[in-house]
């Protein structure tokens, strides 16, 4: 299979960002290591550094299937906190974490 340049670069980026040794994340993608270290040398190690596309890839999630509870209610000792749906979930894990 022939991959463009911001294919490869993907690719390098993807194995850089797993926990995967070079060789294991090429068998996982059905590539050799030779042409994952020969594309790399190539397009990273090269003269010509080849800047990775601004744009991300998207996966779109229905809304339909997300359930967001209208009333979020913590109960911690004596203490009773109500929240609504639209509470912020990363204020939500900090407080969660606080609390723990």
């Amino acid at each position: 299979m022939r991959r463009t340049q911001q294919q490869w670069l993907t690719l390098f980026q993807a194995q850089n960002n797993s926990d995967l040794k070079v060789k294991d994340f090429c068998l996982e993608q059905g590539i050799s290591t030779s042409s994952f270290y020969k594309h790399k040398t190539i397009l990273i190690n090269g003269s010509d550094i080849i800047e990775p596309s601004p744009f991300s890839q998207v996966q779109l999630i229905d809304p339909n299937t997300i359930i967001i509870p209208h009333v979020i209610a913590l109960n911690v000792g004596k203490v009773k906190v109500t929240l609504d749906g639209k509470t912020d979930i990363r204020w939500l894990a900090s407080l969660v974490e606080q609390l723990s």
